[in-house]
């Protein structure tokens, strides 16, 4: 099966407009020719009605005048052929009267065309080879001991070239009408399609550029659906050129990440070649400095690791009691952190989510705050409930987070200024990575500040069952 040709919206709502057109035109033409070729041969119907009641009254001693007929007669009767039997005497032989021409009319063999031209829903139409299309009628005329059939054969080429100039004329007016509308409707659609022809070509032309890669779309004023498109378009464009260039930060940033501890073991590996056999010192020196750098490695690769699988991970939710959760992974932190960590909200509290999510945020919130917190500082762990809202924070009263980082606090490897001390170890991940994992899990989390110094991290669980018993 052949397929369509590929059209642009220009070329379809040509080509749709021009078959409309036409199906219109034809279907008007072909009405307004059968209203007149009706119209016409109905007025045929009176004529002939009219020239038998004339051909009555011009018997003139039960034998027609035809002279006096033609005379009389207010119609044309130059084409019309007659022919009057008398069966007045049926025991006597009819007698014929024909009107000049009838004879040899009626003479003619009838052809294969004629045979092939009949009208079902016309009977009275018939063809004659030589004499065109012509309408028949006859008519008895009775009493007075009369008895006197009339027939009579009028010649319709008049009403041929009548309906055959009324064509031409509907033809021409086709064409005329069909040329103006092709170029009104390509102008029309032109203009329609204008918006739709500059977003394509300027999409085109920045697809080909590397400088305008990130631009975005025009939007034009209308029609109302292109700028609807043209603005749909550039906020997905949007997102993909935040979501490209995020993907270019977290490039770079990890490959400055990685550069700076293999560029480390790089130079002690040199200096261990170097002056490792006149100074033994120094092997056991570099060793440990390329244990703890690869250690920093390995750790950056766990967490870019993890970080890649909360990107595509699906979570299986289900309703499990948090506080048992919290003690838990608190437990494991205390055994690591040297602040002191106290928790508060001992009653049972259900909430839907991921347990290991929810335990993994835990403890990346919670060392965290063992990076930039005092040794000699808190840690306090709240579990509040809210009616059908529980919220969990873990405050500590170490440094405050400055209002122009908090929103990007969660970015990967971002670290505030306080964070790039030598004191301070990590690589911007693991907020990254709690962040994920809250929204896989549909955990809201926030941050506010704690009076007179501190912050809070807060996990809100808008679908959960609090459940506060005993």
């Amino acid at each position: 099966m052949r397929q369509p040709k590929n059209r642009t919206t220009f070329q379809a709502i040509r080509l749709n407009f021009t078959i409309i057109f036409t199906l219109f035109a034809i279907f008007t033409g072909a009405s307004v020719i059968t209203m007149v070729g009706v119209n016409l041969v109905h007025q045929e119907q009176t004529q002939s009605a009219e020239l038998l009641k004339s051909l009555n009254r011009s018997f003139i001693d039960d034998k027609p005048d035809w002279n006096q007929w033609r005379r009389n007669s207010s119609i044309n009767t130059q084409n019309t052929y007659v022919k009057v039997t008398d069966q007045t005497h049926s025991k006597e032989r009819p007698k014929i009267f024909y009107s000049k021409g009838t004879e040899q009319f009626l003479a003619a063999k009838p052809t294969k065309l004629s045979q092939m031209l009949h009208f079902p829903f016309f009977p009275a139409l018939i063809y004659n080879r030589g004499y065109g299309l012509l309408y028949y009628r006859s008519g008895i005329r009775t009493g007075a001991r009369k008895n006197i059939r009339s027939e009579i054969w009028m010649s319709l080429n008049p009403i041929v070239s009548t309906l055959l100039s009324v064509m031409l004329v509907v033809l021409c007016v086709l064409i005329i009408g069909l040329a103006l509308g092709w170029f009104v409707i390509s102008v029309v659609s032109k203009r329609l399609t204008s918006s739709l022809q500059m977003l394509q070509t300027t999409a085109q032309r920045q697809s080909r550029s590397v400088t305008k890669i990130e631009s975005l779309l025009p939007v034009p004023d209308s029609p109302v659906e292109v700028r609807e498109l043209a603005t749909s378009f550039n906020n997905l464009l949007a997102a993909i050129i935040e979501n490209n260039r995020r993907e270019k930060a977290f490039i770079s940033n990890a490959s400055h990440e990685l550069r700076t501890p293999i560029a480390a073991i790089r130079g002690h590996v040199s200096l261990v070649k170097r002056r490792g056999q006149q100074h033994p010192e120094i092997v056991s020196r570099s060793l440990d400095f390329i244990d703890d750098e690869s250690a920093k490695m390995q750790s950056l690769v766990n967490s870019l690791l993890a970080l890649s699988r909360a990107d595509k991970e699906i979570v299986q939710k289900d309703h499990f009691d948090l506080n048992s959760v919290v003690n838990e992974t608190v437990e494991e932190q205390r055994a690591i952190l040297a602040q002191t960590i106290n928790v508060a909200g001992a009653s049972p509290t259900t909430v839907l989510a991921n347990q290991t999510n929810v335990a993994q945020i835990i403890s990346i919130i919670l060392d965290n705050a063992g990076k930039y917190a005092p040794k000699t500082a808190t840690i306090d762990v709240i579990i509040a409930t809210d009616g059908s809202k529980t919220t969990l924070s873990i405050r500590n009263n170490g440094p405050s987070i400055p209002d122009e980082d908090k929103q990007h606090i969660f970015d990967r490897f971002y670290r505030g200024d306080h964070a790039h001390s030598n004191q301070v170890i990590g690589n911007g991940l693991g907020l990254s990575i709690a962040s994920q994992l809250a929204a896989l899990n549909d955990i809201k989390i926030t941050v506010t500040d704690v009076i007179p110094h501190g912050v809070s991290f807060n996990l809100i669980f808008s679908d959960s069952d609090s459940n506060n018993t005993k």
